[in-house]
């Protein structure tokens, strides 16, 4: 796979969805679900390059890297940030998520602070895959 398609497949391989177990743990509605979807899948770009930068190291990577953070009450700014759990280990291409996702904030802010687990899924390959649902 060129350098070329490995790029144009990242869009399509980010698919960055909200876990069903999260949702039905935090008592997320669905408004917030999209919300964070949507502030989640502006910064796919940022995370392919994060993605792409690690795969000129390791070609082979590929997995699924879970996050866990905060979104704070009034303002809804993404805090805490960490990774739970990682299939994808590269210290690179994990300071370069957290970074980039310690950027975001909720378009609707909430009333009270939420803890969510959102699971990224990097794959070169599954550019033809679709995107999975939000639950």
């Amino acid at each position: 796979m060129s350098e070329r398609s490995i790029g144009v497949a990242l869009a399509a391989v980010l698919a960055l969805t909200l876990g069903a177990s999260a949702c039905s743990r935090s008592g997320l509605g669905d408004g917030v679900r999209k919300d964070i979807t949507a502030r989640m899948t502006s910064v796919q770009a940022p995370l392919s390059g994060c993605y792409e930068k690690a795969l000129r190291e390791r070609r082979r990577l590929r997995g699924i890297m879970w996050l866990s953070f905060d979104i704070q009450a009034e303002s809804g700014k993404f805090a805490n940030v960490a990774i739970t759990r990682n299939e994808v280990p590269n210290p690179s291409l994990e300071t370069c998520v957290i970074q980039t996702v310690s950027n975001l904030a909720l378009a609707e802010p909430q009333k009270s602070n939420v803890t969510v687990e959102y699971p990224i899924r990097f794959s070169p390959e599954a550019a033809d895959e679709p995107p999975p649902p939000v639950d």
